[in-house]
């Protein structure tokens, strides 16, 4: 069986099963296995690509056209992993958390303006983790692994969130690129002079990266990572990403908040 179940925390490659929006969290753990299938015997992560990854996938698993996205973990600063399903399969469940969390970019890394058209994903699907571009992401922490619990929040994450996954992506997009531009001459950030982010998925304006920059007061995560932050309504100007932090924080805010 290429799809296992695992009591490890972490394998190279997993697979998720179709799930629905209303589904338990034992329901959706279960749904998230091990998978066998990949990288293809004599490969690794780091030396295999795409083209025989998709012989691979349909070799051992029938997949008719297994087709690749760029997707985002729940909390990643770059796009983190690789996830392939059988785009010809037009009888299987629809694997709906699935396709909520990773409806961000355009079929096999297609460069496309605005939301993905591709429709659902059908049955299941198969991630790996991409290693950074490190020239747009120096300084970020990489594991060559998945965890379960953190694609079970990343399904979580993306089913809860108002913001969809394609708009979390642009933004995320765009405070990367910004964060790698190099300065100018005489040492002026380059960041002064950026008027707009242009990308696969859309523009957003400084305007709107500087907001995706800004933070929970409580937890510290950034907009573009939460997606989108949310004023206290007594002082409105103090923000979180949600009721938890809001009310974690509450004790110390309390105290200027009046005042704000």
């Amino acid at each position: 069986n290429p799809h296992e179940s695992s009591k490890m925390s972490s394998s190279v490659c997993i697979a998720i099963a179709p799930t629905d929006q209303n589904d338990t969290e034992d329901a959706i753990r279960a749904s998230i296995t091990s998978c066998s299938v990949l990288p293809p015997p004599g490969c690794t992560i780091e030396n295999s690509n795409e083209e025989i990854e998709t012989r691979q996938l349909s070799l051992q698993l029938g997949w008719k056209e297994p087709i690749g996205l760029f997707g985002y973990t729940a909390e990643a600063t770059y796009k983190d992993i690789y996830i392939y399903f059988d785009f010809a399969d037009k009888v299987s469940p629809v694997n709906h958390l699935a396709t909520k969390a990773f409806s961000m970019y355009g079929l096999g890394g297609a460069q496309e303006m605005g939301p993905p058209k591709w429709g659902n994903i059908r049955g299941s699907v198969v991630l790996l983790r991409l290693e950074p571009d490190w020239g747009f992401s120096p300084n970020v922490t990489y594991c060559s692994t998945l965890g379960f619990d953190e694609i079970y929040k990343t399904l979580v994450f993306f089913r809860d969130s108002k913001t969809s996954a394609h708009k979390i992506a642009l933004k995320r997009d765009s405070v990367r690129m910004r964060e790698s531009m190099p300065g100018l001459p005489g040492g002026q950030p380059f960041a002064q002079n950026f008027s707009h982010y242009m990308g696969p998925g859309g523009v957003r304006t400084e305007h709107q990266v500087n907001e995706d920059q800004d933070k929970c007061d409580h937890c510290g995560k950034t907009q573009s990572i939460v997606g989108k932050l949310k004023k206290c309504q007594r002082c409105k100007i103090t923000l979180y990403c949600g009721k938890e932090c809001q009310k974690s924080a509450w004790k110390k805010h309390k105290k200027i908040c009046r005042q704000l």
